[in-house]
């Protein structure tokens, strides 16, 4: 039965990172490293568990459950400013603010609610960065992960609390009631002009050298954790892929196509090997395979938990579209 706890508390910690991009092996190889050898005997019970989990993350297009984030912005003045957490409870009448904590590391460590309805957020990983929540009065909006979350502040003990609701794998693939971060105001500045500081920074002082195999066009068929993950045919990424192509011109020129648009210009150019982005200053390695015929680009996706978390990157599979 112990064996049966560890898988389940590898899987809750995949489920909870909500990452779609998690496959069936990659989920495998996360509670093997997670066990010692004597744990692997059980390896029956665990598959069974495993193979649950793995059908709730690839039925999530199917079974993820989103909310309405479409609200207008409401103004909220005892928001405004820096929140530390301090508890993760199950339900707000579980706080107790005399109580010590569980000796348990929180994901979450701080929230800064900027005005205008913008915000920065602090995982177990550094600072204070930029995050895809953003805030109205008594909720916080998650547009890409479609979560609309309330937050309850109350004075408790002469200190303002903040009861944030964390709408995790459990509730958006579980249907399960959230439980609550539980956070302390630290001060009421406004956090408009905070510097974010830059954690992967990259050497992007290349100079440019030719790559025919790579001219032309390329559209986006799949995004993984790792290249060895990628199986033509089977996506593995349900949700819809934000990048959708490139296109490499002569001498680093180069086209982004995405969801929100067609991006060209200085910013953004290629060396053999290597796309770098001037902006962020990143310099992503890209590799060519031929598999079953058909040409796929492994281009290294340095996005902002890269360059401002310290995130390993996962990578966009493209595949050739003219040869």
């Amino acid at each position: 039965m112990q064996a049966n706890y560890e898988i389940e508390d590898v899987l809750k910690k995949v489920l909870n990172q909500h990452s779609l991009t998690k496959s069936f092996t990659s989920i495998w190889n996360t509670y093997q490293n997670n066990i010692g050898s004597k744990g692997r005997k059980k390896g029956l019970a665990a598959i069974a568990i495993i193979a649950l989990a793995a059908f709730l993350v690839m039925g999530a297009g199917i079974l993820r459950k989103t909310d309405n984030t479409n609200y207008p912005f409401i103004n909220d003045p005892q928001v405004i400013g820096k929140w530390q957490a301090v508890d993760f409870v199950q339900k707000i009448g579980d706080f107790d603010p005399d109580k010590k904590p569980a000796n348990e590391k929180l994901y979450l460590t701080a929230l800064a609610f900027i005005k205008d309805g913008k915000m920065l957020s602090a995982t177990e990983n550094g600072g204070l960065t930029y995050t895809s929540f953003t805030w109205t009065k008594s909720k916080v909006l998650n547009k890409q992960e479609k979560t609309a979350s309330t937050y309850m502040i109350k004075e408790i003990n002469g200190s303002t609390y903040m009861f944030f609701a964390w709408k995790s794998g459990d509730y958006i693939f579980r249907d399960m009631s959230p439980s609550y971060y539980v956070l302390k105001k630290v001060d009421n500045q406004d956090y408009a002009n905070y510097q974010v500081g830059q954690i992967g920074q990259d050497n992007i002082d290349y100079p440019f050298v030719d790559d025919k195999q790579v001219k032309g066009k390329w559209e986006s068929v799949d995004f993984v954790a790792d290249t060895n993950e990628f199986r033509p045919g089977v996506k593995s990424c349900l949700e819809d892929l934000f990048l959708t192509g490139l296109t490499f011109y002569d001498n680093g020129k180069i086209d982004f196509a995405s969801t929100s648009g067609k991006y060209s210009g200085d910013f953004l150019t290629w060396t053999k090997g290597m796309i770098i982005n001037k902006k962020f200053q990143t310099a992503s390695k890209y590799q060519i395979k031929v598999i079953n015929g058909d040409t796929y680009l492994f281009y290294e996706w340095k996005t902002d938990d890269y360059v401002y978390r310290g995130i390993a990157p996962g990578y966009y599979v493209l595949k050739k579209v003219d040869k």
